[in-house]
């Protein structure tokens, strides 16, 4: 249903990239429609269990993301947190790991938000078996010579990811056990972390 409003949408436009303001008011047909459609089953005794998002890029760069909740309602999420997580395991594996980290909408133009999206699927695979671990089915969306551009991981690149993962995990964990050395503890490490950040 959401793919034949954004389809309605975008033939109405030549069938080019919706913009940020037309993308949010395709996004509030898809939620009345939504809303109509979960009420008519709660009348027949189904109760819908739905969670849903919705992420485009227009053609200036700027990034539009909607949530959607098992009511239908969208929330829109682009600016504030600026990242949206659904499934079993969000609030105490993924919420809790993206703000570990410190993302913010602010700094993430200096964020490796792949490698971030990878390690965080990854941490929370370990400990939740509902959640399968990354292994590419990532879409990315960026402007490439002023078009609007989106292709799947290589595998190349998945592989550097994973390395990558594994080498950060390593990383946290030795950070804590130099935390918890006497002589060290969290002072020199912050000490070490912030001679080497005043380096870059």
């Amino acid at each position: 249903m959401a793919e034949s409003v954004l389809k309605n949408y975008s033939g109405q436009v030549n069938f080019r990239n919706l913009m940020f303001e037309e993308f949010a008011e395709a996004v509030q047909d898809i939620e009345t429609k939504l809303i109509q459609r979960f009420g008519f089953l709660r009348k027949e005794g189904i109760e819908p269990d739905f969670e849903m998002i919705l992420a485009s890029v227009d053609s200036k760069g700027k990034a539009s993301m909607y949530l959607f909740d098992n009511k239908g309602l969208a929330e829109p999420v682009h600016y504030n947190p600026g990242f949206a997580i659904i499934g079993r395991g969000t609030a105490t594996g993924g919420v809790l790991l993206t703000r570990l980290l410190g993302y913010s909408v602010e700094e993430s133009s200096e964020l490796d938000l792949g490698m971030l999206s990878t390690f965080v699927i990854d941490m929370v695979s370990e400990v939740d078996p509902s959640v399968g671990p990354f292994v590419g089915e990532s879409v990315f969306m960026r402007i490439l010579n002023g078009e609007v551009s989106m292709g799947s991981l290589k595998v190349e690149e998945l592989r550097k990811y994973k390395k990558r993962v594994r080498v950060r995990k390593d990383l946290i964990k030795l950070m804590q056990k130099l935390c918890d050395q006497e002589e060290i503890k969290e002072e020199g490490v912050r000490s070490k972390l912030e001679e080497l950040r005043s380096k870059k």
